[in-house]
C-alpha cells in the first residue's frame, strides 16, 4: 500500500510539470537507479570471463576465475523451488563457448552497458533541472530509485536462503520418512510437533502426500488455511470464474517506453525459454533472474504482477526494452502465437490476431 501511494505521489509531481505523453518516460528515468542490480553485475562478470578466455588465459586460471564468479552468483538459478539446481563450472564453460561461437564482442557489450548507465545518469540530471525539482522532491526520487535496487537485493537474499533451506528440508525428510518435496508442504507447527515426537502422525503423512499433488494456501489476518484435493480445485474455479472471453486489450503500467508488435510467448520458467525467438513478446506472471536470457531476446515484455520497481521493470530499463507491468490477467488472456501490439508509452497491449 505504501509503495503504491509513494508511486502515485511521485507520478503526480511529474504529471503537474509535463504533458501526458512525456510522463511515463520521465518517471522511468527518475526512478532508475545508477547502481547496478545483481543481474547486471552477474552479466558483467560473465562477459569478463569471456574476455579472459578470448585473451588466452590458461585453463587453470580460467577455472579459478569461474570459481570466483560461482562463489558470488551460483545460487541465482535456484529460485525458490530449486528444480533447476544451481549454476556450475561446467554450465559457465558451455555458456562462454556459446558466446564466443556467436561472434559477439564481449568488450563491446560491456562498453554498451557502461554507456547506457551513463546515459541514464545524465538523463536523470537533465530532468531534475528541467522539472525544477526542489531538494525534498529530489530526495524522494532518490529513495524511490534505491527501492528498486534494495527490492532486488531482498529477492536475491530470499533465493540464497531458499537454497540453504533445502538442506533443512532434506534433513526433515530423512527424519520423518517422507520425500524432500513433501517436507516442503509442512506447516511450522507440524514440523515442531514432528520433531518432538520424532515422527509424523500417519494421517498427516497421508495428507502431506495429497498436498503435493494440488493445494491452495490462503492467509489473511492471522488465519492460515490450506485446501487440497477437491476443495482446492473448487476454490480455484471460483476465483477464476470471471469470463475472460472477448477481451482484446489489456491495460497496465509503463515500466519502459516504446511500441512494438510481435508474437506472444508465455515464459514463466527455464523450460519455457526454448520457445523464445528474437523479437517475440515475452509474457510472464512475473519475471525472475532465471529467464533473463529470454528477456534479452524480447521485443517487448508484459507481466501480470509487479510495480515500477519490480524485476521486470528494472531489467527492461537496463535492456531498453518496452515493458508493460501489472496487467493482472496477461497469461490467462494471451496465448502462445498470438500477435499483439505492445504500446508501452500508454501501458496498453492490444490483441491483433490469434
Amino acid at each position: 500500500m505504501f509503495h503504491a501511494n509513494f508511486t502515485n505521489y511521485l507520478k503526480n509531481i511529474v504529471t503537474s510539470k509535463l504533458s501526458e505523453d512525456k510522463v511515463s518516460q520521465a518517471l522511468m528515468s527518475l526512478s532508475t537507479s545508477p547502481e547496478k542490480s545483481i543481474v547486471q553485475q552477474e552479466h558483467g562478470s560473465f562477459l569478463n570471463l569471456v574476455r579472459l578466455k578470448q585473451k588466452g588465459l590458461s585453463e587453470t586460471k580460467l577455472d579459478k576465475s569461474i570459481k570466483d564468479h560461482l562463489d558470488r552468483y551460483f545460487y541465482l538459478k535456484h529460485l525458490w523451488i530449486g528444480k533447476e539446481g544451481v549454476y556450475t563450472t561446467e554450465y559457465y564453460k558451455q555458456e562462454i563457448d556459446k558466446f564466443i561461437a556467436s561472434g559477439e564482442d564481449a568488450g563491446e557489450l560491456l562498453q554498451k552497458e557502461t554507456d547506457i548507465l551513463k546515459e541514464t545518469i545524465d538523463e536523470r540530471k537533465k530532468l531534475i533541472k528541467e522539472l525544477k525539482l526542489d531538494k525534498d522532491q529530489i530526495k524522494f526520487f532518490d529513495i524511490y530509485a534505491d527501492f528498486a535496487v534494495t527490492k532486488l537485493f531482498r529477492r536475491d537474499t530470499q533465493i540464497f536462503w531458499s537454497y540453504k533451506m533445502d538442506f533443512v528440508f532434506q534433513e526433515l525428510a530423512n527424519r520423518f520418512g517422507i520425500s524432500f518435496m513433501e517436507s516442503r508442504f509442512l506447516f511450522p507447527n507440524e514440523i515442531i510437533e514432528g520433531l518432538k515426537a520424532s515422527k509424523l502422525a500417519a494421517e498427516l503423512k497421508k495428507e502431506v502426500a495429497e498436498r503435493t499433488k494440488y493445494c491452495v494456501y490462503y492467509a489473511e489476518k492471522g488465519l492460515d488455511i490450506l485446501y487440497f484435493g477437491g476443495e482446492a480445485r473448487k476454490l480455484e474455479n471460483s476465483l477464476q470464474s470471471a469470463s475472460l472471453e472477448g477481451i482484446t486489450e489489456l491495460k497496465g503500467q509503463t515500466a519502459c517506453v516504446g511500441k512494438v508488435t510481435g508474437k506472444v510467448r508465455i515464459i514463466n520458467s527455464i523450460a519455457d525459454m526454448r520457445k523464445m525467438e528474437q523479437g517475440d513478446i515475452l509474457v510472464s506472471i512475473a519475471t525472475n533472474p532465471d529467464i533473463v536470457p529470454a528477456m534479452k531476446k524480447a521485443g517487448a515484455i508484459v507481466t501480470e504482477q509487479g510495480g515500477i520497481t519490480s524485476h521486470a521493470a528494472i531489467v527492461s530499463r537496463e535492456l531498453r526494452t518496452p515493458c508493460v507491468i501489472g496487467t493482472k490477467i496477461a497469461t490467462r488472456v494471451l496465448k502462445d502465437g498470438m500477435i499483439v501490439e505492445v504500446d508501452a508509452n500508454k501501458g496498453i497491449v492490444k490483441i491483433l490476431g490469434k
